[in-house]
């Protein structure tokens, strides 16, 4: 059932972001169960669309797909998260820089759940007995697994193989292991190493940065 969005308010990039994917939504008479059937997670899209968060590429692919809209929104998402960005600078604040290894790590994790035959994010958690906003967290990059949550994942995607095709479930699993050893530790790696910089840039800011 679809949920009741409450009217917009305040301003601000997020926000103006919001009322521009509503007056899309409403000019195309779009569903966001039509963009779960692009590729986008029903959270993301309302929380978009609530001027909580801004789209990943990924899921505003979706929306444009699911409710049309033309090349303009990747440049409008541009624009927003320039403006958020200039915004933290000016608040003094430090964000922690995503780094190549954890993108990689996200990749490799998208190839395989593709090789899978792309489960929505409803299916591979259940299978492998984590929460679909948790399942999404991990393919859309915005967290990293640990190693037992991971483990999970990939014994979800190779529960959810054809049963008669135990080639692409050795498949998946020698790839988790190559996966577990080589991307998701060299992402975590580096991940600490983003956050030790985070620190000590904030360190340096006028007050320094609250937690």
């Amino acid at each position: 059932m679809p949920r009741r969005m409450h009217a917009l308010r305040g301003e601000g990039p997020l926000i103006e972001f919001a009322r521009e994917l509503r007056a899309l939504q409403t000019r195309s008479g779009g569903t966001v169960a039509e963009t779960e059937l692009y590729g986008a997670s029903r959270t993301a899209v309302y929380a978009a669309l609530a001027g909580k968060r801004l789209p990943s590429p990924e899921t505003l692919d979706a929306i444009i797909s699911a409710w049309g809209g033309g090349v303009r929104w990747r440049s409008l998402r541009q624009q927003t998260e320039e403006a958020l960005a200039e915004e933290t600078r000016l608040r003094g604040e430090v964000q922690v820089r995503k780094t190549a290894e954890e993108e990689m790590f996200r990749l490799e994790l998208a190839r395989v759940w593709e090789s899978a035959g792309s489960p929505s994010r409803n299916v591979w958690g259940r299978e492998a007995g984590l929460s679909p906003r948790t399942v999404g967290a991990y393919l859309d990059g915005k967290t990293l697994p640990t190693l037992a949550k991971f483990t999970q994942l990939i014994e979800g995607l190779r529960f959810l193989c054809p049963p008669y095709d135990e080639e692409l479930q050795d498949w998946i699993f020698r790839q988790g292991e190559t996966m577990r050893e080589e991307h998701l530790h060299q992402a975590r790696v580096a991940q600490r190493v983003a956050r030790d910089e985070a620190r000590v840039l904030a360190k340096a800011l006028p007050g320094g940065q609250p937690g």
